[in-house]
């Protein structure tokens, strides 16, 4: 469930929709590395099951470092008083030591209860291996039988870009295509932090403001279209030399902002990306259809022309394998005496010459 980041938000919508209505379930797990859902959904649970008069009474909202499984059961099997129902909410679950035996609740639910459990798998790459919710448990499945479940997955950083498009049409303004590229090089794949980003941009513009720019971005985010991550990608698709080693040097005079891992992180994404097109070029697919699978704005359709022109299948894959190499490295004592920004001129004049 959840594979992909469009599985994810086309079924947060339903299940939004499913609440609006009045649609409510007895249940719901939600978890995953995208918190943003998670809290979205939470919130709109709490905003939707009780009126405002209703809370003092039947609202219960506990946090997964404070409360055992067996004071959520014991909650969620209690009548509510005065009301129909009440609302049993538990927060970072991922805190509790077993949070699984909530599961013994699946056995004899309620109807005059709603119990939500948001259970947020850590997105930090350095935490990869972080404990998340076993969908071959009991727990899981039963949870699937009496009611939601949500797994909030990652959007992929190559469809960032398009989603800020979206997220902001949603709110009766347009934004660039190279203003969504450049909050996507700064926010990442936090949608959190892209949303903060947005929020405080769409408050400091002035009146009337009907289009993003890229200068809005510069003037108040911090961002250079110039000098990003984004601006090399171009470069380095064009081979534009003179433009990539520009860049290039000024990453490596500015290491702790444009670290080199970053950095690799990034032109990894663009040249999988290439190699995408490529494959989906050779199955016949539609432009359009291309395009739409890998998140590119048709702006930006022309850059990827010459990029696969400059850069054919196999050409493409040497690159990968160059950015493997290189990423080992810049995390080894393989680098002998070189400086990340040593490493990093390296790296960019492999690529063009490869």
């Amino acid at each position: 469930m959840a594979k992909q980041s469009f599985d994810t938000v086309q079924q947060f919508n339903a299940i939004k929709n499913d609440i609006l209505a009045g649609n409510i379930k007895p249940v719901y797990l939600l978890f995953g590395k995208e918190h943003y859902y998670i809290d979205e959904l939470c919130n709109l649970l709490i905003d939707k099951v009780l009126a405002p008069e209703e809370r003092d009474f039947g609202q219960l909202i506990y946090y997964g470092a404070d409360v055992t499984a067996d004071q959520v059961v014991s909650a969620a099997r209690q009548f509510p008083m005065m009301i129909s129902r009440q609302l049993v909410v538990v927060k970072e679950a991922q805190m509790m030591k077993k949070v699984e035996d909530i599961g013994a609740y699946f056995n004899g639910i309620m109807d005059t209860t709603v119990l939500v459990i948001c259970y947020k798998t850590p997105n930090d790459p350095a935490k990869m291996g972080a404990k998340t919710i076993d969908k071959r448990t009991t727990f899981y499945k039963k949870a699937q039988s009496v009611g939601v479940v949500y797994e909030s997955a990652q959007i992929p950083d190559y469809k960032t870009a398009r989603w800020i498009e979206e997220y902001i049409s949603g709110k009766n303004i347009d934004i660039e295509p190279d203003a969504a590229a450049l909050l996507a090089e700064y926010a990442g794949i936090d949608i959190q932090k892209i949303v903060l980003e947005v929020d405080k941009l769409m408050k400091i513009l002035p009146a009337g403001t009907k289009r993003i720019t890229a200068s809005h971005i510069e003037e108040n985010v911090g961002m250079s279209r110039d000098y990003s991550v984004y601006e090399l990608t171009k470069a380095l698709s064009v081979k534009d030399i003179l433009k990539c080693y520009k860049i290039v040097h000024f990453f490596a005079e500015s290491d702790k902002r444009f670290p080199i891992q970053m950095i690799m992180g990034a032109l990894s994404s663009h040249f999988l990306k290439l190699l995408r097109f490529h494959a989906l070029i050779a199955d016949g697919a539609p432009r359009s259809e291309i395009l739409s699978q890998l998140g590119i704005n048709p702006y930006f359709a022309g850059e990827y022309d010459t990029a696969i022109r400059n850069y054919p299948v196999k050409k493409t894959m040497k690159v990968i394998a160059i950015l493997k190499e290189y990423d080992y490295k810049s995390k080894s004592n393989a680098r002998g005496n070189a400086t990340d920004g040593d490493l990093l001129q390296e790296l960019t004049a492999r690529i063009l010459n490869g």
